[in-house]
């Protein structure tokens, strides 16, 4: 018995919207990157005489606040940049991170921290409700791959401010600008350049805490 015209049809159009489906998802695809660095296998104990400190869940600044990989190609050679200026911001099609990099990185700041064994204890701002007797803000002003070199550099520039609680005033103030070439021209090469990048800064950030906090004195 011959199959209806009309029900060809039907599974003609069926079969296309489906493979049509799959072929969007495949395209809308993105890798996930995670920022993360080596973790410190050796964490001393709480400091008995050190101060509490709490870390704030760091801001970014406008246009920054994205789990978006940015890159900029100001006078860029590389063929894939196409036409653009220092003031056009862009973002990779198919890679992004699994989170805002701020957000990221607040629990490796607090686990470095607590790895100095300078403070009676690290607390975030994300997980405890309990106000220290220090609070360190930050803010991301700067996260990019800039294609205006070869090989292209990540730039990561960090506001640091250390507050005094108890007194009610700014301890320091501080500006961290880290850069870093990249092994590759592409979004995985990016990945890799800022997470070196955020190692370099987290070894800036003890050091500048510690010449802080010997200014204070012991409880």
């Amino acid at each position: 018995m011959p199959v209806p015209i009309i029900s060809c049809l039907g599974i003609l159009i069926f079969l296309l919207f489906t493979v049509g489906n799959v072929v969007s998802a495949a395209n809308t695809y993105k890798r996930m990157y995670l920022l993360d660095v080596v973790p410190l296998l050796t964490v001393p104990p709480p400091n008995p005489t050190g101060k509490t400190l709490l870390v704030s869940i760091p801001k970014a600044a406008p246009g920054f606040d994205t789990p978006a990989l940015l890159y900029i190609c100001d006078n860029s050679r590389n063929k894939k940049c196409g036409k653009s200026n220092r003031y056009e911001l862009k973002a990779y099609a198919n890679s992004q991170w699994i989170d805002t990099p701020a957000r990221m990185l607040l629990p490796l700041m607090v686990h470095h921290l607590e790895a100095t064994g300078l403070f009676g204890a690290v607390l975030s701002a994300a997980t405890s409700p309990v106000v220290g007797e220090l609070r360190l803000d930050t803010e991301i002003i700067r996260l990019l791959q800039e294609f205006k070199t070869y090989p292209s550099q990540v730039r990561l520039i960090l506001r640091v401010q250390l507050l005094d609680m108890v007194a009610r005033q700014v301890v320091a103030t501080r500006v961290f600008e880290v850069v870093e070439n990249t092994r590759s021209e592409n979004a995985e090469g990016g990945m890799e350049a800022t997470n070196l990048a955020v190692t370099r800064l987290l070894k800036k950030l003890v050091t500048f805490l510690e010449k802080q906090i010997k200014e204070f004195p012991p409880k």
